[in-house]
């Protein structure tokens, strides 16, 4: 398993005297907020915020293509955004050019998946691969090879994400299978794969704090993990180590989108905006270990934040972003996870 400064309106940005009305619903994935970051938001606007979490991509497009939920605010992967803004799950935010897009990093500015960033702006981004605890494993680990055929020394404590948008990329780096591939043949070949690590996988989830907590207390040896999240895990146990293989590695965006027929769509924007001043977006990644996408915020990154390996892809590991597959691409994806899984 990802961000750039904002003149809002003075009234919900820096007056403390002016409050908005309501409420503001989010839907993000568990632990991908900071707590103080909110709750400065609470205080400078009156709004009041509620938070409710999922655990993949895939459960937050379910959510969306079964109404929404109520939400105003969802946290979404690049690769699903297309398929949002395509369906129509999701709402322009920038129709009357009130926010600042050029607070966004240029490299984020108008992305593929959403030209002029109409739908989205980039809330976090980082790499997706996996991380070891190597005071059990002790040999090289940045190869995909440990994670899919894992060495006897990790087998049978190993968790794998259970989400198929993000784990049959990965196995897909590893074969030199391309992504997205409509090849019946190829995908078998990551199946096969899939099938004959599971005897060594000991859980199937993608709780982050449940993950951490795992990993920080020795019951899992490896697991499948975001970057950010490994180094939130290695400030609780200092043999964790976050792998780069050499294969390649997930890279994705973060998106904040507004689902379609959010009821606090003013306060929504609000939030954004608030977002996308530099003070709050470094709040937001020292508390989360992730970069964001906006600019002038690494100013305010603690030193840590910088120095650390897990923020940092060495030029031996080449970036794959995931992709929005098409429709056949998609189908065999599901056939693979739902016989893994079965």
């Amino acid at each position: 398993m990802k961000l750039t400064n904002l003149l809002g309106a003075a009234a919900v940005l820096f007056g403390s005297a002016v409050y908005a009305e309501g409420s503001l619903n989010i839907y993000n994935w568990s632990g991908y907020i900071s707590d103080d970051m909110v709750k400065k938001f609470e205080t400078e606007t009156g709004i009041d915020v509620t938070i409710d979490t999922y655990d993949s991509n895939d459960t937050l497009l379910a959510k969306l293509q079964q109404g929404g939920g109520g939400y105003d605010i969802a946290i979404a992967t690049q690769s699903f955004i297309p398929i949002m803004i395509s369906e129509g799950l999701i709402q322009k935010i920038n129709t009357d050019g009130a926010i600042n897009m050029k607070a966004i990093l240029p490299s984020l500015q108008s992305p593929e998946w959403d030209k002029g960033n109409q739908y989205s702006i980039p809330y976090m981004w980082g790499t997706t691969n996996f991380a070891v605890n190597t005071s059990v494993y002790k040999g090289d680990i940045n190869t995909f090879k440990i994670l899919f055929e894992p060495p006897e020394g990790l087998q049978g404590n190993i968790n794998i994400f259970d989400a198929a948008s993000e784990i049959v990329p990965m196995a897909s780096i590893y074969l030199g299978v391309p992504l997205c591939s409509e090849d019946p043949t190829e995908m078998q070949k990551v199946l096969n794969l899939l099938k004959a690590q599971k005897e060594h996988v000991k859980t199937y989830s993608s709780k982050s704090g449940s993950i951490r907590e795992a990993l920080a207390a020795g019951e899992l040896y490896m697991s499948s993990y975001w970057s950010g999240s490994a180094m939130r895990t290695r400030g609780l146990n200092k043999d964790i180590r976050y792998a780069y293989p050499v294969e390649g590695s997930l890279a994705w965006v973060d998106n904040v989108v507004v689902p379609k027929g959010a009821k606090n769509f003013d306060n929504a924007v609000a939030f954004i905006k608030f977002l996308m001043k530099p003070e709050n977006a470094a709040m937001n990644s020292n508390s989360l270990k992730y970069h964001n996408g906006i600019q002038g915020s690494e100013t305010l990154f603690d030193p840590a934040l910088l120095e650390a390996p897990e923020m940092s892809v060495p030029d031996t590991s080449k970036l794959y972003f995931a992709k929005t597959c098409g429709e056949k691409a998609t189908k065999l994806v599901d056939r693979i996870w739902t016989n893994l899984l079965q």
